[in-house]
Order: structure tokens, then C-alpha cells, then sequence
């Protein structure tokens, strides 16, 4: 149990559930690279219109998503709220019975974690800059601004047929996605976590897609963190609903 404090954070980038796309403008969708591929941004394109478009996503400043928290190999579940607002406010909360509340988020200015096993914490350094970046609430529509891209196979997960992106942000670090070739909806991620513990390699699957709105969301998130299996199981998300207090620091911080 004493490794569960290595994981929280990773449940920071269910805010970034859309993952990437393209700012507008011309229309990318079926442009093909040297490689006879979809371009990164044909594919980030076509998984925005999935979602719903960017007048969808534009359309709110504000998100909750309610659900819960499965530590299978621990015989753990708890309730999981996440909740983010534009520009880059993030706050998470996960309350496992026997164990306690685990925090993790990021105001704009402080980024902090709350663990039962470990104590509370400001977060410092790359732990800090990635959930900077991942607080970004119109991250779907940025990401595609990273300084390198590169669409690198078609590939397979979970047996649907997908397209292999990297992204490559300003401090070099990699992240590897993967765009189901028919629906365009994202299927996988791997990314490299920094939490307060270490670097934690983790991949997040994507499953069970549900209207909210008119916005495309996954409500069967499984992550892989180090070998560690855990799950998310949304039951609801909400738009334009989130207090100021979401976002304030706990005591300690």
C-alpha cells in the first residue's frame, strides 16, 4: 500500500480526456504525409470533430466529472471527482475508505498533493511542469502546437486498427497516442508521469465513449502505472458547474 502515493497524479490527466487537436482554421482531416500516413494533424483534426468540434469545446469553461476509483489488486474503490476550468485551474479527489482522501491539483500559480501515506506537498520541477501543461483547459485544441510531431505506424489496440502519434513538447518530452483509424476517437495513451516519488511510465486506455452534450467523452479510463493497474468509471460530466473553492490549496501547502 505504501506505493499508492506514486499514482495520484497520473489521475491528472483524465483532464486532458480530449487529448489534442488543432487550433481551426484550414481543414486538415484527410491531408497525407512522405509516409503515406495521416499527418499528426489530420489526426488530431478528424479526433476533434469525434469529439463534437471545436465550437463544442470552446463552448464551456468549466468541467466535472463524477465517477469512481478501482484499485483492483488492493480490493479498493472509492469516489473520484475531477474538476478543471479555464485557463489552468485542475483539482482531483479520490476518498478511499480505510485509507482516506488523496488530492492532487493546480490553481494557476500553486500545484499541491494531499496523500494519507505521505503528508502534503507543493509540488517543484518537471512534477510541477507537467501538470502546468496538463492544466491547460483548452488543452484539446493546443497540443497540436507541440514543437514535434510525427504520425509513426499504423498499429492495433485493444484489436481496433489505430494510428501511432508522437508529440514532442519544448522541454523534449514525449507522448505517444493512439487514434482509432475509424471513429477517431482516441484509444491509448503512454506518457511518462513525474510524480513526487519519481518517473512513473504510464499508459491510460480509453474506452466506452458516451454523448455529454454533445461532447465525447470515455467513461472506462484503465491505467497502467509502473505495472500497477487502477480504473476510472465515470458515471456523469458536467459543463460550466465548478466553484472557486475547488481550486484552493489545502491546508499545509
Amino acid at each position: 500500500m505504501r506505493r499508492l502515493n506514486a499514482f495520484f497524479l497520473v489521475f491528472i490527466l483524465l483532464g486532458v480526456l480530449a487529448a489534442c487537436a488543432q487550433t481551426g482554421g484550414s481543414d486538415y482531416r484527410d491531408e497525407v504525409g512522405a509516409n503515406g500516413l495521416l499527418t499528426p494533424r489530420a489526426v488530431l483534426a478528424r479526433y476533434v470533430a469525434a469529439l463534437g468540434g471545436e465550437q463544442v469545446i470552446r463552448s464551456h469553461t468549466s468541467t466535472t466529472i463524477q465517477g469512481r476509483f478501482v484499485l483492483s489488486a488492493f480490493g479498493m474503490e472509492g469516489a473520484a471527482s475531477i474538476y478543471a476550468r479555464a485557463p489552468n485551474h485542475l483539482s482531483q479527489v479520490i476518498e478511499l475508505p480505510g485509507l482516506g482522501t488523496i488530492l492532487a491539483g493546480y490553481n494557476g500559480v500553486v500545484g499541491w498533493s494531499v496523500d494519507p501515506l505521505q503528508g502534503s506537498s507543493a509540488l517543484e520541477g518537471e512534477a510541477l511542469a507537467d501538470l502546468v501543461q496538463q492544466s491547460d483547459y483548452y488543452l484539446p485544441l493546443n497540443l497540436a502546437l507541440s514543437p514535434g510531431q510525427e504520425t509513426q505506424e499504423l498499429t492495433r489496440v485493444n484489436g481496433m486498427e489505430a494510428y501511432k502519434v508522437k508529440l514532442t513538447d519544448d522541454r523534449g518530452k514525449d507522448t505517444f497516442l493512439y487514434f482509432a483509424t475509424d471513429s477517431g476517437l482516441l484509444l491509448r495513451t503512454d506518457v511518462v508521469t513525474t510524480t513526487p516519488v519519481g518517473a512513473v511510465p504510464t499508459t491510460t486506455y480509453f474506452a466506452e465513449y458516451r454523448d455529454f452534450g454533445g461532447y465525447m467523452q470515455p467513461t472506462v479510463i484503465s491505467i497502467d502505472a509502473a505495472g500497477q493497474e487502477f480504473s476510472i468509471e465515470v458515471d456523469n460530466v458536467s459543463f460550466d458547474d465548478v466553484a472557486n473553492s475547488r481550486f484552493v490549496p489545502p491546508p499545509g501547502i
